[in-house]
């Protein structure tokens, strides 16, 4: 029979290999690096209004009112968090690509802002 510290290393290893092979050492790293988004960042009028420029410019011709019916999803902002938009923006989601190196953290802060204010329609 095992010393009882030795079964909780062997179970806390465990749990830590379960969970890199879950998430995976990428998103475990991303989840890092997500800026803050406190409430006056996201009720901020000018990162609304740069948020819209940006969305404007890429985004609205995937997820816009006239983006090509089943190009992608219908976005639904009630059901998001800050840090969701901005890993997806960041990081890209299947057939979305990647914006990390388009944008800067700042305009990709403020899709967010834009997405997830009062200003925003789908």
């Amino acid at each position: 029979m095992m010393p009882d510290k030795k079964k909780l290393s062997m179970k806390l290893a465990a749990g830590a290999f379960c969970t890199l092979a879950i998430l995976g050492p990428s998103q475990a790293d991303d989840a890092e690096e997500l800026p803050p988004f406190p409430q006056e960042l996201l009720g901020n009028p000018e990162y609304v209004a740069e948020g819209k420029e940006v969305f404007g410019k890429i985004c609205k011709f995937c997820h816009g009112k006239s983006a090509y019916p089943g190009k992608a999803p219908k976005l639904n902002p009630s059901r998001y968090t800050p840090e969701f938009v901005f890993d997806r923006v960041t990081n890209g989601f299947r057939g979305m690509p990647a914006f990390k190196e388009q944008f800067t953290e700042k305009e990709r802060q403020a899709v967010v802002t834009f997405i997830l204010s009062k200003d925003f329609s789908n």
